[in-house]
């Protein structure tokens, strides 16, 4: 069963921060100084409640931008898990441009997804993972991630996204070309 601190962050507190203000959030977090701050001031947050025993030092907590199928994606490293439900990664995936909208209203809500620690045995290949995406209250799993705790597992997992994102639809204007005969 996942310890409620780091679930509390990667499964309540950030998606529904990114969420209820898109903009905001994404500026912060495209700022290194604040992003660290955002991040810790989560963390804590999502241990507010909690007894001491309960707390998770932030160790290995940070974030790394990349573009995942041409999409400008944040990409969360979290503490190591150690009980499944708690995450590796988490990712914010943003379906717009690289500039950011000026307004809430005007951009819509990213995307999130996990990868998991699941159930199953630890083998030298790594740990077992599922990737899911949350969307408002809805969690689904998307299906087996790659191996967790390998040096690779966070390339291979944008690389998860990737795929499941597909490209980027096509919203340029068709060209029409008038025949006259």
């Amino acid at each position: 069963m996942a310890r409620s601190h780091p679930y509390n962050f990667a499964h309540v507190l950030l998606p529904q921060l990114a969420w209820r203000r898109p903009v905001s959030v994404r500026r912060e977090l495209s700022d290194p100084y604040l992003a660290r701050e955002l991040l810790h001031y989560v963390w804590d947050k999502a241990a507010e409640n909690l007894s001491a025993a309960e707390k998770v030092v932030p160790k290995g907590l940070r974030l790394s931008w990349h573009e995942v199928a041409g999409r400008v994606t944040a990409l969360f490293h979290l503490p190591p898990p150690q009980a499944t439900m708690e995450a590796h990664f988490s990712a914010l995936v943003y379906e717009e441009d690289d500039e950011p909208a000026e307004t809430e209203a005007e951009e819509t809500r990213p995307r999130y997804f996990t990868l998991e620690a699941t159930l199953g045995l630890n083998g030298p290949t790594g740990t077992p993972t599922v990737v899911g995406e949350w969307a408002g209250d809805m969690h689904r799993h998307l299906g087996r991630g790659p191996a967790g705790g390998q040096p690779d597992t966070a390339d291979t997992f944008l690389e998860v996204l990737a795929a499941v994102l597909g490209p980027l639809p096509d919203t340029s204007v068709p060209f029409m070309r008038i025949v006259r005969s």
